[in-house]
């Protein structure tokens, strides 16, 4: 056993956060469930104060512009248009990131924040047909101040996608650290902030009592899903089911900000994927720019419908 010994001063000296290289079980912040196996952690406030630096560094207006995609959202017997930039960048060493940026007047900055930084994956399955399942393996109870940081959530999280043509194509688990939190000094022209990422994870480096919270397992040298007791149907219809473990990784910005004398949510996201398996990578990053650009229509139609005055309209 590694025995457990915290990091120097920078979370992870020689690399950046914000890559698809997954993070093994010593690079994750400290954590007392992984107290035999990690060596020389970073610790929890070192990690964040890395994930904001990276964050606040990331600046969209640098990335090339790729178009823009309009979307109209139909709900409370409205329609509301959307505007939604598609950008691009090209890394030397992690390829092509895609990322979409966009403005709204319809939600505001609070409700964006409620379902895209509290309970992330747990919302984004409640809107994303493809997603059936998300499961929390470990979780790190923050209490301690970080400066610069405030309403900080760390935990280890798989989400389980189906793939179009299971015929063809079985379905993907990707395993992240999602850390998320609210900058207590937005940055030049923003009111307020919140910021969450995930990053990849190595499950493989971690201890059992963490792998068997996995809905995974391995049969035969093969991931195949197990669904959990209480699962819904489709997921009992998903059980036994290959399953292939992709690598995602991704940053999201919401922001309060003032645009000709009124305040709009502004949500910037970026990501870099490999979806592995048989599906070459350049014909996964195709499909890419139009399946980021989808969430948005579906996020906001999801935080429109279930607005305390809407349910009771629905009958809920």
């Amino acid at each position: 056993m590694a025995g457990h010994t915290e990091g120097g001063a920078g979370a992870l000296p020689g690399r950046k956060l914000l890559k698809l290289l997954p993070l093994g079980v010593s690079q994750v912040p400290r954590h007392s469930d992984l107290h035999a196996e990690q060596n020389s952690p970073p610790g929890v406030a070192a990690f964040v104060t890395q994930c904001l630096k990276e964050a606040t560094e990331e600046d969209f207006s640098s990335f090339h512009k790729m178009g823009e995609a309009r979307e109209n959202v139909d709900t409370d017997g409205k329609k509301h248009p959307i505007v939604i930039e598609k950008l691009k960048k090209k890394d030397d060493v992690e390829g092509t990131w895609f990322a979409r940026r966009s403005l709204h007047e319809e939600v505001s900055y609070e409700e964006l924040d409620e379902v895209l930084r509290k309970d992330h994956e747990r919302n984004e399955m409640e809107y994303t047909p493809a997603i059936y399942d998300v499961n929390t393996l470990l979780e790190w109870h923050v209490d301690e101040e970080i400066e610069g940081v405030r309403d900080v959530n760390i935990r280890i999280t798989q989400m389980h996608h189906s793939m179009p043509a299971p015929a063809l194509l079985n379905d993907r688990v990707f395993t992240v650290l999602l850390v998320s939190f609210i900058p207590t000094r937005p940055v030049s022209g923003t009111l307020s902030q919140s910021i969450d990422l995930q990053l990849p994870v190595d499950l493989s480096t971690f201890p059992p009592a963490v792998r068997e919270q996995s809905h995974v397992q391995v049969v035969n040298a093969k991931h195949i899903y197990k669904s959990p007791e209480s699962g819904t149907a489709f997921q009992k219809k998903q059980d036994g089911r290959k399953i292939v473990e992709g690598r995602y990784v991704s940053l999201e910005k919401i922001a309060k900000v003032e645009k000709d004398g009124k305040m709009v949510s502004k949500w910037e996201m970026t990501t870099n994927s490999d979806a592995e398996g048989s599906l070459p990578l350049g014909v996964q990053k195709l499909g890419v720019p139009g399946a980021i650009v989808k969430d948005v229509p579906l996020a906001i139609k999801h935080i429109i419908n279930n607005r305390p005055q809407e349910r009771g309209m629905n009958g809920e």
